[in-house]
């Protein structure tokens, strides 16, 4: 579907211009993605503002709906069903800058990944899970690889899981004073920005009415 915007003439249009605004988002919200995820592993300040990433994400996200919504106000019949889809999407888009933040915030609040510790490589192993997910999800939505996007989605399917075992196991060893007691709320994060990268891939393979639902068959 978007695909079609690129390889046309349409890259003139205010619909190409708002897709390339979710582009950005989804660009700087992996950037956020890592420099939270590392400043928590290093325990060393981020190599990134994430407040200022925060803050463009969220014009971005303000821009991609007025450009939506100029262009379906001029073209009310026009790439209908893209537009609908982008205003869906650019939601989980900017939720994902929220959670990377939110991930750094738990370092404010003392929470420590002592090298070789259990919570440490949990977390790390769940980062390493999600974080080819960014490129694998963008590549799938630009070009409508609909195999592409089942992978992002079953993916997350094995990130669901992975963060159940992990908090399952996590209470004993948080009594033992051995693994933080924000880690489950850190490997949660993990899995919602793993949630929202889903849902995005989602639009390529689901209809309208079940974006952010498992793969449909197909």
């Amino acid at each position: 579907m978007f695909k079609e915007i690129f390889d046309t003439g349409k890259r003139a249009s205010l619909l190409y211009d708002a897709f390339q605004e979710a582009l950005k988002m989804m660009e700087e919200g992996e950037r956020m993605f890592v420099a939270s995820t590392d400043s928590l592993v290093s325990g060393a300040p981020p190599q990134l503002d994430l407040a200022r990433s925060d803050r463009d994400i969220n014009a971005s996200e303000r821009l991609a709906r007025r450009l939506i919504f100029q262009h379906l106000t001029l073209n009310p019949q026009q790439d209908l069903p893209a537009s609908l889809i982008l205003v869906s999407v650019i939601y989980d888009m900017e939720r994902i800058g929220d959670y990377a933040k939110s991930l750094l915030e738990l370092r404010g609040v003392g929470m420590v990944l002592q090298q070789g510790s259990a919570d440490a490589e949990g977390f790390c192993s769940l980062r390493e899970m999600i974080r080819p997910l960014f490129s694998k999800t963008c590549t799938a939505f630009v070009e409508g690889d609909a195999d592409l996007a089942r992978e992002v989605m079953n993916v997350h399917e094995n990130v669901k899981t992975r963060v159940d075992e992990l908090t399952a196991s996590a209470s004993e060893a948080i009594q033992k004073g051995i693994m933080t007691p924000l880690f489950p709320l850190a490997v949660r994060f993990l899995r919602r920005v793993s949630a929202h990268l889903s849902n995005v891939a989602s639009s390529v393979v689901n209809p309208l009415d079940q974006i952010s639902s498992k793969a449909t068959n197909g």
